[in-house]
């Protein structure tokens, strides 16, 4: 594979607006605003504190926030073949809370809950936690599943001035079931990792999919930062499928299809005050092109090699990703398929290397509602040469979309 220089100024795009976790709360049916235009969590007790705290300097809310969400898993534990050498592997599911603030004066606080079914309690937990930027989280272990829970009880005491913060939060579930399938029709043991706040938080939820590549669960309701549909042929002989802001305040049932290229950092948004032109970032990563660096023919990179690869991609950031036109590409909103407008190559840096992120723009028809969230489907399929035999690398990815 020939290796061009490129000479480019780079691209930078901004995070979402602080103000948007909030929103998704408000979407969940966790929060409220009443007649004076403050926040209110459904069923929370009023917050007792020495200060008023803010729970987001975009939206001037003055009562702190407490999410609670609790995973009961289907199976105690999950086992793992391999499709190429390796010993299989097993993965204990344990019951989880999740205990996320916002709006929290910083500081140092000790954490109480109760995990209660009506009046009655199931479980109390205890740990030590620090607010930072009026945020925390915290996970707990639970010793066995709680199905008949329908409530959290918590309490933060500061240990810095003795205030506290403390409350109750409904539990709500949805049903998220499905199937996983790999486009070559084979099978690979397959996993759904969700992740609720993003990669920078400790919490994450595993959903076990069968032999047979179905899926059952029940998962807590909000909208998840991030969904990675993955198996044991990942870099091997297959990527990972990838759902970006996936609204699960409802049931769903969905099919997640597994290919050879990986959709990874998809973006929707609209220009607020623009046209309802949507725009969709992304970064495509083709199984072909890191296997160019498989020396010794054993579809594996590693070591030397992938020392290698890296090396190649300081100098041209379509060395893993494929090249794209916008005739290979193709992208549905709430399941109708759109025109692509513009379709853009961005070079991204990440202080070492490149890579590749492409811009599409649609025109949607109809017109998406504003202020509820939508769902925008990418496909992906790239020409591909790998040890003299030509191959087509497919990939598919999902991001939620929130009109602006």
């Amino acid at each position: 594979m020939s290796i061009q220089p490129f000479r480019t100024t780079g691209a930078r795009f901004p995070s979402k607006a602080a103000g948007l976790r909030l929103l998704l709360l408000v979407l969940a049916g966790l929060l409220t605003i009443d007649s004076t235009g403050y926040a209110q969590a459904e069923g929370q007790a009023d917050v007792v504190s020495n200060r008023t705290v803010t729970a987001s300097p975009l939206a001037g809310f003055h009562h702190s926030l407490v999410e609670a969400l609790l995973y009961n898993p289907s199976l105690e534990e999950v086992t793992s073949k391999y499709p190429y050498k390796a010993e299989t592997t097993t993965r204990k599911l344990e019951p989880t809370l999740i205990l996320t603030g916002m709006g929290i004066e910083d500081g140092n606080y000790a954490l109480h809950c109760r995990i209660q079914s009506g009046r009655k309690t199931l479980y109390q937990g205890a740990a030590d936690v620090s607010v930072v930027n009026g945020l925390f989280e915290n996970v707990f272990s639970l010793p066995k599943k709680y199905p008949e829970a329908d409530g959290v009880a918590y309490e933060l005491k500061s240990k810095n001035n003795g205030a506290s913060v403390h409350g109750s939060v409904p539990l709500r579930w949805s049903r998220f079931q499905g199937r996983v399938r790999y486009l070559d029709g084979g099978w690979r043991s397959a996993y759904i990792n969700l992740r609720p706040n993003g990669f920078a938080s400790a919490a994450s939820l595993y959903v076990p999919v069968a032999d047979d590549g179905r899926f059952d669960a029940l998962l807590p309701s909000r909208i998840y930062s991030v969904i990675n549909v993955n198996g044991t042929g990942y870099s091997y002989d297959a990527m990972e499928r990838w759902a970006w802001d996936y609204d699960l305040t409802r049931d769903r049932e969905d099919e997640f299809t597994i290919g050879r290229t990986e959709l990874y950092g998809i973006h929707a948004f609209n220009l607020r005050g623009g046209a309802p032109t949507v725009f969709v970032s992304f970064r495509p990563t083709a199984l072909s092109r890191i296997l160019q660096f498989d020396e010794d023919g054993d579809s594996r990179t590693t070591g030397e090699e992938r020392k290698k690869m890296e090396e190649a991609m300081k100098l041209s950031p379509t060395v893993i990703g494929p090249v794209l036109q916008a005739s290979d590409v193709r992208v549905w909103l709430n399941g109708k398929e759109q025109k692509i407008e513009q379709f853009n190559l961005i070079p991204e840096y990440n202080g070492t290397i490149w890579q590749v992120i492409y811009l599409l723009q649609f025109y949607p028809e109809p017109r998406p509602a504003f202020r509820v969230w939508h769902e925008i489907k990418l496909e992906v399929r790239s020409k591909e040469t790998l040890r003299g035999k030509e191959i087509e690398d497919y990939g598919q990815g999902s991001v939620g979309f929130y009109r602006q």
